[in-house]
């Protein structure tokens, strides 16, 4: 899968006015303005990441679990490009632009112990059962016995973190549903768009930039 960017072309995206326009500057002039044409576009990237919204305005599709904010920490990875005719919105490292183009479009991605490691490193086995896995567990059935022999009952959550490894939870998990330890599973992902710009943001941010700094660039 090809890193998330987004590119924005004189020739492609611009109102054939400001195409022209920007064609009688000097290439450095040009580089200019697509530059900030591109800081606007990662501006705003970057709103829909605090805000959890898509390029549409809508919120995203909600966690199945928990409620913290998803996709953190990708708009401090932003980077932009700008050259005398386009202006590219990327990642610099090409594994988070990766994820970030599974994210933004949507995919069922394939995961493996590798990848997952590489990922997130090596799961420390020993460290206690996460919450995540005690809500899994009291799904599939996980019970204790009551004192004094009366019947069996699920464990709170609390004692499933306090008392189980991360490793041994993922041991009866695997037991109660029968599952074996595996090598490759599939993650399905909703679409989080997040970059880019709609053709009418475009068309704004190069006429308020053109307000602002076009008169003084052909004047230099």
């Amino acid at each position: 899968m090809r890193p998330m960017s987004v590119k924005i072309e004189v020739g492609g995206h611009l109102k054939l006015q400001r195409q022209l326009d920007l064609l009688k500057l000097p290439a450095a002039k040009r580089k200019r303005i697509l530059g900030q044409i591109g800081r606007q576009v990662r501006t705003q990237s970057r709103k829909r990441l605090r805000s959890q919204t898509g390029l549409d305005g809508q919120p995203w599709q909600a966690r199945k679990q928990g409620n913290k904010k998803m996709l953190r920490g990708l708009s401090k990875r932003l980077a932009v490009f700008a050259g005398a005719d386009r202006v590219t919105i990327t990642f610099k490292n090409t594994l988070v632009g990766r994820i970030a183009r599974a994210q933004q479009e949507g995919v069922t991605e394939i995961m493996t112990r590798a990848r997952m490691q590489q990922r997130h490193g090596h799961p420390d086995y020993a460290a206690p059962a996460t919450r995540g896995q005690a809500r899994q567990l009291r799904e599939a059935g996980f019970t204790l016995p009551r004192g004094q022999g009366r019947g069996r009952k699920r464990p709170t959550l609390k004692w499933v973190t306090q008392n189980l490894t991360f490793g041994q939870a993922g041991a009866v998990l695997r037991a109660l549903t029968d599952k074996p330890r595996q090598g490759r599973w599939l993650i399905p992902l909703p679409a989080r768009s997040f970059l880019g710009a709609t053709q009418h943001d475009i068309d704004a941010f190069i006429d308020r930039i053109f307000e602002q700094t076009f008169k003084q660039a052909t004047k230099g």
